[in-house]
């Protein structure tokens, strides 16, 4: 698409030039939109907002998982009090601090409202589902032609008028979808925490309900992701670029506990981009969508994360018996290794002892 063609601020902002030019660390780009802007009066004004929003949105740049510890003190550290209490504290935490993150040099996302074009009603009525039970993973085709790929303990639904005028699906877990270009009917896939909206793409998307974060992986396309709550924040992702969103507060610090309402939610997310690195271009290799070859990678993980990790891969029950065991972390590979060998194995990494009763096991500080 030709610059001139440029008609929303995400256009300007996902043009890497464009970002050289706002942060000035590349003279002929800043030398190219100057000039740029005076050959092309009619998009002046959309050229300052742009820049103007770079500047306010690329402060910040820490991990994912650092982003995640420091939400996860802040929140430990504010005091029980009744529901509606907490409620007017976050509120105007909220309006005070307003903790958006954006990340990486290549990643920006903007705040907005959304337009009439990128809102996605919910869906009404269901056609098709399919589903994975723990433990398994399979392949599906749709009628148009897309395919997706459910990692356990998910499902997909589709509406009962799927590519008829529009290509809405609705995901509970994780999938990994390869999506048939129709320019007419743009493909939507609906999760709990936001909608992703493609023409053409191959991405991951991760949203189980029992998990403090929802993800989205783009491996090639483009895909316009909108966050949902009280308000909406939009972004338009590159390849090889991943966005978590954080959920509410309750999520985050019990995870598996998924008993709180929608009004029960912080009213502004944290969202973060971040470039994903592929060894020698092999997507195969992105630990994000290793589980579609059957290999597990796990990358720096906690324990009570790799628990829920492990209890949709092997089918089991899992019970952390003592406080230390929050503080383990994992990095490891496994293919075809049973529950009994991949414990076994992280027992090398960290000391801890484990009891296995049927599909059932404790696991406690040794």
């Amino acid at each position: 698409m030709s610059q001139r063609d440029y008609k929303q601020l995400e256009d300007f902002l996902i043009d890497d030039t464009f970002q050289k030019y706002c942060s000035g660390e590349d003279k002929n780009c800043v030398l190219y939109w100057q000039q740029y802007s005076l050959n092309h009066p009619e998009q002046a004004e959309m050229i300052q907002k742009a820049k103007r929003l770079y500047q306010i949105l690329v402060g910040n740049r820490r991990s994912v998982h650092e982003q995640l510890e420091r939400l996860k003190t802040d929140l430990r550290a504010k005091p029980a009090a009744p529901l509606h209490i907490l409620g007017m504290n976050w509120r105007k935490w909220a309006a005070v601090a307003a903790v958006i993150t954006a990340l990486t040099v290549g990643g920006i996302w903007y705040y907005s409202q959304p337009t009439i074009n990128t809102t996605v009603q919910p869906m009404t009525s269901v056609g098709r589902t399919y589903q994975t039970k723990k433990g398994e993973k399979k392949n599906f085709e749709l009628a148009d032609g897309s395919t997706v790929t459910l990692n356990s303990a998910s499902r997909l639904e589709l509406s009962a008028d799927f590519n008829q005028t529009e290509r809405v699906v609705r995901l509970v877990g994780e999938g990994y979808f390869q999506v048939t270009k129709d320019r007419k009917k743009p493909f939507v896939v609906q999760a709990s925490d936001f909608d992703i909206k493609v023409l053409g793409t191959s991405f991951n998307v991760k949203s189980y309900p029992d998990e403090p974060t929802a993800e989205a992986l783009l491996v090639e396309g483009a895909i316009e992701m909108t966050s949902k709550g009280s308000r909406e924040n939009s972004v338009i992702i590159k390849p090889n670029q991943k966005i978590t969103v954080f959920k509410h507060r309750d999520a985050v610090i019990a995870a598996d506990k998924v008993t709180k309402s929608a009004g029960d939610k912080l009213p502004i997310k944290e969202i973060a981009i971040e470039n994903i690195p592929v060894v020698q271009s092999n997507r195969v290799e992105i630990p994000d969508i290793a589980w579609k070859e059957n290999r597990l990678e796990i990358v720096d993980q906690d324990f009570e994360s790799l628990r829920r990790t492990l209890e949709r891969w092997y089918d089991v029950e899992i019970q952390l018996q003592g406080e230390g065991l929050k503080h383990y972390r994992f990095t490891a590979t496994f293919n075809k290794e049973s529950i009994t060998q991949v414990l076994a194995a992280l027992q090398k990494v960290e000391p801890f002892n484990y009891e296995i009763y049927g599909r059932k096991i404790t696991i406690s500080e040794k």
